[in-house]
């Protein structure tokens, strides 16, 4: 059985090229969407410790945090594909190839995680994990912002981004992220489900919250 991990990264080390083409920036993104990372941004503490876009991708993301005032800027993601394109896109940004649930940071390294539908590949078990991770990571009152498709069950796409690779991914009740990252210690602000838009096949799920001062371990 291909270890689930491996099936992602093949996934988008695959799609990589195309990806980068179709989302080079925040043009599928509602306005509300772009308004809930600014306030994510808004919230992050004051330091020189970087900033976290985990599950990264492309990059797309990091230009409009590093626009919202944030620096210094970093992103994670499980493909070196993907990460590649990040490079290029935020030279700026130091961006690292690890995974979402072993992210390579001190304790307290970072002041706030951006995951912006970078849990959609992940079980409720294994979103309950990231969210311990990024507990771990974050520092006291740093904000932890969640995007992801809303929902029940699996859902699978045959032709990824117009490849010839089938891409499984999970959908998640917002309500159900929110008691997840409340577990991890974190104290959670926002809960939204937005309706889907006319490009988009289901709602789409947010959770914004802030580390506290003790952490679930």
């Amino acid at each position: 059985m291909t270890d689930p991990l491996d099936e992602t990264r093949l996934l988008y080390d695959t799609v990589a090229d195309t990806y980068a083409r179709v989302l080079p920036d925040l043009r599928a993104e509602a306005p509300s969407d772009r308004d809930l990372v600014a306030r994510f941004a808004a919230t992050v503490p004051a330091g020189d410790l970087p900033v976290l876009d985990a599950g990264c991708g492309t990059g797309r993301m990091l230009p409009y945090l590093a626009d919202l005032g944030l620096s210094p800027l970093s992103g994670v993601d499980l493909s070196p594909a993907m990460a590649t394109h990040a490079r290029r896109l935020a030279p700026e940004a130091a961006i690292h190839v690890a995974a979402l649930d072993a992210l390579p940071f001190p304790d307290a390294g970072v002041r706030g995680m951006l995951c912006w539908y970078a849990i959609i590949h992940s079980t409720p078990a294994e979103v309950a994990v990231v969210a311990q991770e990024a507990a771990r990571v974050i520092v006291a009152g740093g904000p932890l912002l969640l995007a992801f498709q809303a929902g029940t069950g699996n859902r699978v796409v045959p032709h990824a981004y117009g490849n010839d690779v089938a891409m499984r991914a999970v959908l998640h009740e917002p309500s159900d992220v929110a008691t997840v990252v409340e577990r991890a210690g974190f104290e959670v602000i926002t809960v939204l489900r937005r309706d889907s838009r006319a490009h988009e096949k289901y709602a789409q799920g947010f959770v914004l919250a802030t580390r506290g001062d003790t952490a679930a371990r």
